[in-house]
């Protein structure tokens, strides 16, 4: 069992630093315009590792450990993928605006281990995550909700961009914002946080959306949030990390087989299954997919955050 003066905090120790470290030396490859094989390759392989399994312990949080919990725990969980795929079918653009939503409370309630979803520190977190990639690539953005709702296009929006001096300004606005919240609400280790977004930030602004957003996904959310799950775990419960870590894989192993399966589908010389059009081809329906499993993970987690005390 592992002792209590583990963090669960998303900073303040080494593995945050070692995180800050990797994304300053991506910052440089991308700055350069130089490796783009070695940043694709990296955000492969951390979606492979760390993006995709990152919710596979779920299970291990269901209340009723019983087989009959465990049936009714894994019904919920297909259950509720079915329910948004049918959502998906029938009403895309309601069901892209609650992947939006949920998305950007959960990456904000992970990071600050937030017990309600009004917390100002989270909801800023989890919007900006989002909302400053899509105003820096509107079009391609929009390009990409229109294939993740079905359509060639997306209408008016596709040619649409964001002056860059409006971006100036929405930025400057926002670290002025976020920084007043952390130092008003008095959060621990807000200097820590203010680095994070401004590495964070900096990333977006050299990198093209989907990889800047495949790195910041696996560096920023499902890294911190499978050191916060081992830790709860091992915390509570006489478990090997080794026992731990391969209990990620099942889960993760399936998702990544539906993903495996897409992206070998929409690419027909294998050749170009590491080329960064055939990524970017392939994700719209990636993100479909994935939304399926982040509605259920979303609710499992927030359980979590919302019955333990972590400030």
């Amino acid at each position: 069992m592992l002792g209590s003066k583990w963090s669960l905090k998303s900073v303040n120790h080494r593995f945050f630093w070692g995180q800050s470290v990797v994304q300053v030396l991506l910052i440089i490859l991308a700055a350069a315009n130089v490796g783009m094989a070695v940043l694709l390759a990296f955000a492969l392989v951390a979606l492979i590792f760390v993006g995709i399994p990152h919710g596979g312990n779920d299970y291990f949080y269901r209340p009723d450990k019983t087989g009959w919990g465990s049936i009714r725990f894994l019904l919920y969980y297909l259950g509720s993928m079915a329910l948004y795929a049918g959502l998906w079918y029938a009403l895309p653009l309601a069901a892209l605006v609650i992947f939006l939503g949920i998305s950007m409370h959960h990456f904000g309630q992970s990071n600050f281990l937030s017990s309600r979803w009004t917390d100002p520190e989270s909801l800023l977190w989890g919007g900006w995550l989002l909302v400053f990639p899509i105003l820096l690539h509107l079009p391609e953005a929009m390009g990409v909700f229109g294939r993740m709702m079905g359509y060639c296009g997306a209408g008016d929006w596709l040619g649409a961009t964001v002056d860059q001096s409006v971006m100036v300004v929405v930025t400057g606005a926002f670290f002025g914002l976020y920084a007043w919240v952390l130092w008003r609400r008095k959060v621990e280790h807000r200097g820590q946080y203010l680095l994070q977004w401004g590495v964070v930030t900096l990333w977006y602004m050299v990198s093209p959306l989907i990889l800047g957003f495949i790195v910041v996904f696996c560096l920023w959310h499902a890294g911190q949030s499978m050191r916060y799950q081992v830790i709860y775990i091992l915390q509570r419960h006489n478990k090997s990390l080794a026992r731990v870590l391969l209990e990620f894989m099942p889960l993760g192993f399936l998702a990544l087989l539906g993903w495996g399966i897409l992206w070998i589908g929409k690419t027909e010389d294998w050749a170009l299954l590491l080329n960064s059009a055939s990524i970017s081809e392939a994700m719209p329906m990636g993100f479909v997919l994935l939304s399926l499993v982040t509605l259920p993970h979303v609710v499992v987690m927030d359980g979590i955050y919302r019955t333990e005390s972590h400030r």
